[in-house]
């Protein structure tokens, strides 16, 4: 089997983030066919479910940088998504998050992680700026993007669903 190598690995009190690999397919896929989705575009088909889980590799490839995957250190199980995208050549700096188990949930793993990987993304790519977008509904993305210093960008919506705040970080912010 073939791995990505070089992705940093970054440890917080409870967590490993590190890199995707083959053995987290089965619990993304299962997470992205599910109504768990409904704030990061729905669930979807296990073709589209593999393109997404695809997409972790190939942006890490295309960009430089990329999502990792929150590990539990306690228990070893992959417990979601967390890091930085940039679709568009010279685009914007998304920030992202995302927990594949309802188990984690309310436990403070997601902004442990977000935490970590904001950090990591601000010095590493040596940004001064990035976003992060939430869905209108998501009371949990959007407690993580206070915590974390994000600041309403007023009048500016999502670009990639219909109705939410888009969230501004900057460098040296509250973190």
């Amino acid at each position: 089997m073939i791995t990505l190598t070089g992705l940093p690995t970054l440890a917080t009190e409870r967590l490993t983030l590190r890199a995707p690999q083959a053995s987290d397919w089965p619990t993304f896929r299962d997470f992205a066919m599910s109504a768990r989705t409904a704030f990061v575009g729905g669930a979807k088909t296990q073709d589209k479910a593999a393109e997404k889980f695809a997409a972790f590799f190939g942006h890490w490839v295309m960009r430089g940088f990329g999502r990792l995957i929150a590990e539990d250190r306690a228990t070893g199980l992959a417990l979601g998504h967390f890091g930085p995208m940039q679709w568009l050549d010279g685009g914007p700096i998304e920030l992202t998050w995302s927990l594949w188990r309802p188990e984690a949930e309310g436990r403070g793993f997601a902004t442990e992680a977000a935490r970590a990987m904001t950090e990591w993304t601000f010095a590493a790519l040596g940004l001064t700026a990035a976003h992060a977008e939430v869905h209108r509904d998501n009371a949990a993305s959007h407690a993580i993007a206070q915590k974390l210093g994000g600041q309403v960008i007023a009048g500016q919506k999502p670009t990639w669903f219909e109705d939410g705040a888009v969230y501004h970080f900057a460098a040296g912010g509250a973190l």
